[in-house]
């Protein structure tokens, strides 16, 4: 065992990715036997998260990209720096509102992953998509999630491929959007992330494609625009007299890269720098207060991806926008499969008030379908923000969080069909063995997998 690192380990093995064709299978058994012989290059020093490592394709060596597709398709990272984990074992997520405060209003906050244009987001594929989440997640007063991927309706869907093997670039249609969107059966999102390392795949024509198509669907964006002015006004919505603004950045643009002069088409800043630049992000947050938001969130696509816990270096980053940018809320994203929350302490810089600051480091997949097993397990938040008086001045802070641990469970037999499942609900239906009838032994593996991972990651963490 690595000096000072702790070992992660599950009562019970399972398949880290499960592909769901006989060509996928065959993929995967030729990318496993290739990675095998890293395993005896790289194995003792892959057991963990490479330290700094970015992830970011043009700052990529060929070591970088392999290291990537070994912790995809071969072995997640099993050691953790003790630290880390102490760090999130002590979560607690509990917020204290101050002295003497009188509340007067409280909002609503639901928080979803990323959206990815999969091959499996057909209506055919999803009648019962949403009959168990649906309800919680859309009935908030304000409904978020991270679009990554351009809509540019004058071009065909460009799908995730079951493995991933090359360079992808996606675009989804109107039926994905609507299956994203819970349509027709719920309200949909009120405000969407387009900053992610796919906002460039169908190029500049595609960003101001995907923005008129949401400005017809009436859905708010923020972290692209088609000039400087609407870069810089990020939308602030108002609710029950509540302000928030929505600020997003993203850590790569893949291999693309944005025009000389239009750096306004996507808030892009190479974020997975241990000494990355926040200025930009800083003077975002201020001109948020200088536009009177109550609160300011950030919706952060950046950290590593198919690890349990963030990189030592991507905390540090965390931390760091807390306290020089004073952003409220971190949303992150990118990581694909579930990361940790924690409340962090720190003053504004603007306003010199103490405050307590929330993050999610990976809020996972969300509508998608991905072989790597840990993306179907999504944590879906509903974030409670109040406003009110103390001692005679207007204070307004995230005052409670609720989380429903969901699978998205996708039949290993027969018709090709995804369904979001309350875990807890699942778990306890197995318990009594009474398992619903379209899940096989499989699936129930898995749901007892992902269960596990939960524990590990949320569980205990709430009031």
């Amino acid at each position: 065992m690595p000096k000072n690192f702790q070992k992660i380990s599950f009562k019970k093995s399972f398949p880290q990715v499960l592909p769901y064709s006989l060509r996928g299978k065959i993929w995967l058994i030729v990318l496993k036997i290739f990675f095998g012989f890293f395993r005896i290059w790289k194995g003792k020093q892959w057991r963990t998260p490479l330290a700094n490592f970015e992830e970011n394709p043009p700052f990529c060596t060929r070591e970088d990209i392999f290291f990537l597709g070994y912790k995809y398709y071969f072995q997640t990272p099993v050691y953790f720096p003790n630290s880390t984990i102490e760090h999130f074992t002590k979560q607690k997520i509990r917020f204290s509102l101050p002295e003497n405060f009188v509340p007067q209003n409280t909002i609503t906050l639901s928080v979803g992953g990323d959206l990815m244009p999969y091959a499996w987001i057909q209506k055919d594929y999803t009648q019962h998509l949403w009959n168990e989440v649906g309800e919680f997640f859309f009935n908030g007063d304000i409904v978020f999630a991270n679009l990554e991927t351009p809509i540019h309706l004058q071009k065909s869907a460009s799908l995730v491929p079951e493995v991933m093997i090359t360079d992808m670039l996606f675009n989804a249609n109107i039926e994905m959007f609507e299956i994203f969107s819970g349509k027709p059966h719920f309200k949909g999102y009120d405000i969407l992330s387009t900053a992610n390392n796919h906002s460039l795949d169908m190029g500049e024509e595609g960003i101001c494609k995907t923005i008129e198509f949401l400005e017809s669907q009436k859905v708010s964006f923020t972290g692209t625009a088609r000039n400087w002015k609407e870069r810089d006004n990020f939308p602030i919505l108002e609710r029950k007299g509540i302000k928030i603004a929505f600020i997003a950045y993203t850590y790569s643009l893949n291999r693309e890269v944005l025009p000389k002069g239009k750096e306004y088409l996507v808030n892009y800043e190479r974020l997975n720098l241990a000494d990355c630049s926040l200025k930009r992000l800083q003077k975002d947050v201020e001109n948020a207060h200088k536009r009177g938001s109550d609160l300011v969130i950030l919706s952060l696509h950046t950290g590593n991806a198919y690890q349990m816990y963030p990189s030592e270096h991507t905390i540090k980053i965390f931390h760091r926008i807390f306290d020089e940018c004073g952003v409220d809320i971190i949303l992150g994203s990118h990581p694909h499969n579930p990361q940790p929350m924690e409340i962090y302490d720190f003053t504004c810089p603007f306003t010199q008030q103490k405050k307590q600051g929330f993050a999610i480091y990976s809020l996972a997949d969300f509508v998608a379908y991905d072989i790597f097993v840990w993306d179907r397990l999504i944590p879906l938040l509903k974030l409670h923000i109040t406003k009110g008086f103390c001692r005679k001045k207007m204070h307004t802070q995230l005052s409670r969080v609720e989380i429903l641990p969901t699978y998205l469970w996708g039949s290993k037999t027969g018709k090709k069909e995804l369904r979001f499942l309350n875990l807890e609900r699942l778990v306890e239906q197995i318990q009594k063995n009474e398992v619903p009838a379209f899940m096989s032994k499989k699936c129930v593996k898995e749901a007892m997998h992902l269960y596990e991972l939960w524990q590990k990651l949320f569980a205990n963490k709430l009031d």
